[in-house]
């Protein structure tokens, strides 16, 4: 459902691009989710999805860390397969997560050149800990991106077979992993990234109160995204599809626009287990006690879509 609402939102902010989106799937995604997000491009001219089996490089692959973090899939490490999985044809492609909206045209962002570069991408705001660059073993100066939204120069990844990269830092470092193919990407990467502005990458921790970053150094571009961002990404433990979420997030109204678009109008979904929807309750009591800390707060932003 959130990947639907995102290509709606992409069709809707799109109308004279012509736009492919390309879906890797595995066997976990069913004929009928197929055919809901072939549907949604349907109205739309000059738009189709292609699916496509996951390369089979990742068939059977041990891959490190997959409980230890909301209990993601395998499907985490997809990305680092799409040179292989995607046509040869295919030089550049943007990649988006499913928890992500789109706000306007893509074509400038489409239109940045990568000559040289592996992928271009947006800092984490959280990237600042020092704990990643000590545990991934590369210098902070180089910073630490967020995987959600990425420009990738898959002629760049042929080129320079990353994917040998990507598998013998798994295969050596793999109790250093923690946020999944996120921390391998951003170790073979980490010189070899364009920087792009904040506005196309709008992750939750950019929207806090106390912000946990150099909100100083990034204050123009940082107040730019915030006030008209062409990509929102619906980052952290709090979706706005979620039944239970303790903060709504500030672009929540952004998301519902687009769902309202969608056969999904509505629809709120929880899919947390019964351990944690105790943990959550305990929390709550705690927090209304005055006996536990607050989750961190957003900014105020009026509705804007």
């Amino acid at each position: 459902m959130p990947t639907g609402v995102m290509i709606q939102s992409a069709c809707v902010n799109n109308p004279d691009v012509d736009i492919v989106f390309h879906i890797i799937a595995d066997e976990n995604v069913s004929d009928n989710d197929r055919n809901d997000l072939s549907g949604i491009v349907l109205p739309f001219k000059g738009k189709s999805v292609t699916f496509y089996t996951v390369a089979k490089d990742t068939s059977g692959y041990d891959f490190p860390a997959l409980a230890n973090r909301y209990n993601l899939p395998k499907a985490a490490y997809y990305r680092l397969f799409i040179a292989d999985t995607l046509p040869k044809s295919i030089n550049t492609v943007l990649y988006l997560d499913g928890d992500t909206i789109v706000r306007h045209s893509l074509l400038p962002l489409w239109n940045i050149d990568l000559s040289g570069y592996a992928l271009g991408m947006v800092c984490d705001a959280e990237g600042w800990n020092i704990e990643y660059f000590n545990r991934l073993r590369y210098p902070s100066q180089s910073g630490y991106f967020n995987s959600g939204v990425l420009l990738i120069n898959l002629e760049y990844w042929r080129e320079h077979d990353v994917k040998s990269d990507f598998l013998d830092y798994i295969e050596k470092h793999r109790e250093n992993i923690k946020y999944h193919d996120q921390d391998v990407l951003n170790y073979v990467f980490h010189d070899k990234k364009k920087s792009l502005p904040i506005k196309y990458n709008l992750m939750h921790s950019y929207l806090w109160e106390s912000p946990l970053y150099d909100y100083w150094l990034h204050e123009k571009e940082v107040l730019e995204a915030r006030k008209d961002p062409v990509i929102v990404h619906f980052t952290g433990a709090f979706k706005p599809w979620d039944k239970y979420q303790r903060k709504l997030h500030p672009f929540s109204s952004t998301f519902y626009k687009y769902q309202n678009q969608t056969k999904w109008k509505g629809v709120k979904t929880d899919h947390r287990p019964l351990k944690l929807r105790l943990i959550n309750f305990v929390a709550d009591v705690l927090r209304s006690l005055g006996f536990k800390n607050e989750y961190p707060g957003y900014i105020e932003i009026p509705p804007i879509d």
